[in-house]
């Protein structure tokens, strides 16, 4: 049962410690993740210590090992919080840090670290931390309790939700502590919420790029095939331009939106998964009602997309920028990065796509072998929309890319109409320590990394874990 006077009584019980080793001039460092959950999550935790005075610093790291807890505690920081790292390796930070630091997230965590002094973790509360509470939202409470002012950086932990995946309820919606944070944001009059089309770049690309770019849903024939897309509108009737500009789907009219879902309704036909993308068209949309329309900081989920760009194109630092604050510069560098984003995930999935031995399967999970072909860093997206397809949307994939010289990073995804049952996060924990790696995530959507040589034991640990 969710929980949310207990968190925030927790959190105020909290608050006393870090606001006197803010007042007193003590060091503090924020680390956190450099997906945009993590980006706004830690964000959400500087700005309202600086807010406090504090003496304060943020830094991002791809993920967490020994080897950075060992190179955060040389550094003596006064004060240590984590927001969307550190559930896993709880008794390294105690053993570490000396009890200075704060464990702020969501991912599924031992029994025993759940109750510890250094932890506030979602699942301790009642909420599902893979879909209803999102490190953002968990930092944004922390920031209440600090001060109410910071009501304004509700849309930060919008953002981190709805890019994290985290919008499963009726429509597309969001829940649990997330819905909360959002309807904080609605009450401060910064968050419209409403249902609308759900194509990505639906504020800031042509309508037929919103719609090829769209992989949730994935529409069979249309994703990734602008040209068919541009047929399709163009066979609908509906105006591609005002004056010399191109339209977005936001400047659609209500009329012209049902013409075009008619159009591609036509066009997907009876092809495979065609209902199933059909009926994911319509969905609750978050619009930033003080963000320039025509910007990608206006919709939440593109929002998300764009600061996940950053951080898995190693500029965090530009994704940073923008959660707080930052509308030229850093937003133009954004755009930028964006666009090689696309291109390098285009390019991944083609590459591992176009060579049939990169996946093994067995029976209803599936091994894809990215090394050579995927940025670790990129991995987890590549994955993730591998998993929206047909071919293994009802599949477990398991994507592994090299990482440094001498280990492997995984990604876990669970496709939406798998209908097993099967937690990746406990899985790819149970699997990573097995040999003596490190694991974890949420139900739907985990990661791990290990020495190159165990790869053969951690999938023997892995298989032994799914139902196939």
């Amino acid at each position: 049962m969710p929980d949310l006077a207990g968190l925030k009584s927790r959190y105020e019980s909290l608050a006393p410690e870090v606001l006197r080793v803010a007042r007193g001039g003590g060091r503090t460092i924020v680390v956190t993740h450099i997906d945009a959950d993590g980006l706004c999550s830690g964000s959400i935790m500087f700005s309202a210590l600086k807010r406090k005075g504090a003496n304060v610093v943020l830094r991002t790291f791809p993920e967490l090992d020994t080897k950075v807890i060992a190179s955060l505690g040389d550094q003596r920081f006064d004060y240590y919080m984590f927001t969307d790292l550190g559930s896993t390796l709880v008794r390294e930070l105690e053993a570490s840090l000396d009890g200075r630091f704060l464990v702020v997230d969501h991912h599924q965590l031992a029994a025993e670290d759940m109750v510890k002094p250094s932890v506030v973790n979602a699942w301790g509360y009642g909420y599902d931390g893979g879909r209803e509470a999102c490190s953002s939202a968990m930092a944004f409470f922390f920031a209440m309790a600090l001060d109410p002012a910071n009501v304004d950086l509700a849309p930060l932990a919008v953002v981190g939700a709805l890019a994290d995946r985290q919008d499963g309820g009726a429509s597309r919606s969001l829940t649990g502590l997330n819905e909360s944070a959002a309807e904080q944001a609605q009450s401060a009059g910064l968050l419209m919420v409403s249902k609308d089309l759900m194509f990505s770049g639906r504020e800031t690309r042509p309508v037929h790029e919103a719609v090829a770019l769209t992989s949730f849903p994935y529409l069979p024939g249309l994703t990734g095939n602008k040209d068919a897309v541009l047929n399709v509108v163009h066979q609908s009737g509906i105006p591609l331009k005002d004056g010399g500009s191109w339209r977005t789907i936001s400047s659609l009219t209500s009329e012209e939106k049902m013409k075009l879902t008619e159009a591609i309704a036509g066009a997907v036909g009876s092809s495979e998964g065609a209902t199933d993308a059909l009926t994911g068209l319509v969905g609750t949309v978050y619009t930033f009602v003080f963000e320039d329309p025509f910007t990608p900081l206006r919709d939440g989920r593109e929002y998300g997309t764009l600061l996940n760009s950053c951080g898995r194109m190693r500029a965090a630092g530009t994704g940073i920028a923008l959660c707080l604050g930052d509308r030229a510069e850093a937003l133009r560098g954004a755009t930028r990065i964006l666009s090689d984003y696309r291109s390098a995930i285009n390019g991944a999935i083609q590459s591992l796509t176009s060579d049939p031995s990169r996946f093994d399967a067995h029976g209803h999970l599936v091994f894809v072998n990215g090394e050579g072909a995927v940025d670790e860093r990129l991995l987890g997206p590549v994955i993730s929309i591998i998993a929206s397809t047909p071919e293994f949307k009802d599949k477990v994939l398991i994507g592994r890319a090299s990482s440094g010289d001498s280990d492997l990073k995984y990604s876990a995804r669970v496709g939406d109409f798998y209908e097993g049952e099967v937690n990746l996060g406990s899985m790819m924990r149970v699997a990573a320590e097995a040999v003596k790696g490190v694991g974890g995530g949420h139900n739907m959507a985990a990661g791990a990394k290990i020495q190159s040589s165990r790869a053969e034991d951690f999938a023997k640990s892995v298989l032994e874990q799914v139902p196939i």
